[in-house]
């Protein structure tokens, strides 16, 4: 009887070690893990533009595929609505259907539309040895924090944050921040879809 409590007590102690919540470093590494296998992605991008006192919006269907092909496609503002910025990751095109006129660039690194994806987030991240990463709970939201510095930053492109929630491990927020501090761009990514097959067409206008 009475090794029959002991093996009693030592299951509950097992469970009971097993229902423990995950830690901080436990949780970094999830997220970090999901996000380093991210080969591709598609989502819905509103852009919150801070300038002055004036936040203005704008909303983009993003596609991106690793290392460097995107297709940027403009929902609203109406006025906006289905230009397009296209890159196959050596040639990008600037398309305005209502107006019936394209650019193509051979060079087009280091461009503000290229703050929005999260996959030069993560290139940056990897190139960077002075990123931090926390933990935070936001409106009872658990979130995973990642800021780092940005390439040949200014006063302006200091720095980048991505927030990643920690139950669903998706990407939801991704801050451009000053050197004061203060968020200058902010992205809201809805509908987010981890490595969807996306056919090479969506990276070349022909």
């Amino acid at each position: 009887m009475k090794v029959l409590k002991i093996i009693v007590v030592m299951m509950l102690l097992t469970l009971l070690s097993g229902c423990q919540p995950p830690t901080d470093e436990e949780i970094y590494y999830k997220a970090q893990k999901k996000l380093g296998e991210m080969e591709s992605y598609q989502t819905t991008a509103k852009i919150y533009v801070q300038r002055e006192e004036i936040e203005q919006e704008y909303v983009f269907q993003q596609s991106f595929h690793y290392p460097n092909k995107y297709h940027l496609e403009v929902l609203f503002p109406e006025n906006l609505k289905g230009n397009l910025t296209i890159s196959n990751g050596r040639t990008a095109w600037i398309k305005h259907p209502s107006i019936n006129q394209v650019w193509r660039m051979e060079q087009f690194e280091q461009s503000q539309e290229q703050l929005m994806f999260i996959g030069y987030f993560m290139r940056n991240l990897y190139n960077s040895g002075e990123s931090t990463i926390e933990r935070k709970i936001v409106e009872g939201k658990d979130f995973i924090v990642i800021t780092t510095p940005l390439p040949g930053a200014n006063y302006y492109f200091y720095q980048q944050r991505l927030w990643v929630d920690t139950k669903e491990l998706v990407p939801t927020q991704l801050h451009i921040i000053d050197e004061k501090g203060k968020t200058r761009f902010k992205v809201l990514y809805e509908d987010f879809i981890y490595n969807p097959k996306l056919e090479e067409d969506l990276f070349n206008l022909n």
